[in-house]
């Protein structure tokens, strides 16, 4: 599914005449006319197609980073002497028993 979304991302990235084709100049008609309604509401759809293709292929390209980050910092966080020393608090019934330890 990816890889159709980044394919059909890169065919309009190469090819910008065929959305440019497609937009509509709606000057020529009256600002209150039906026509120019329609018109500019095929270029907004239009619009809003490609737009929504791009933030669904950013949203997955975040996600992805994020979990490499997370695996990292769960990496990090199990090496690191934080980790003993929360252990050590968690298993500790007081305070003091923490400061002996």
């Amino acid at each position: 599914m990816k890889k159709i979304i980044f394919i059909i991302l890169v065919m309009l990235n190469l090819n910008p005449t065929n959305v440019k084709a497609k937009k509509i100049d709606c000057t020529q008609f009256d600002k209150i006319s039906a026509k120019y309604l329609e018109c500019s509401a095929k270029n907004l759809k239009e619009k809003s197609g490609v737009l929504k293709l791009k933030v669904t292929l950013g949203a997955e390209e975040l996600k992805k980073k994020i979990a490499t980050n997370t695996k990292d910092s769960k990496k990090k966080f199990n090496n690191s002497s934080l980790k003993e020393k929360l252990i050590k608090f968690k298993n500790s019934k007081t305070l003091t028993e923490f400061m002996e330890k």
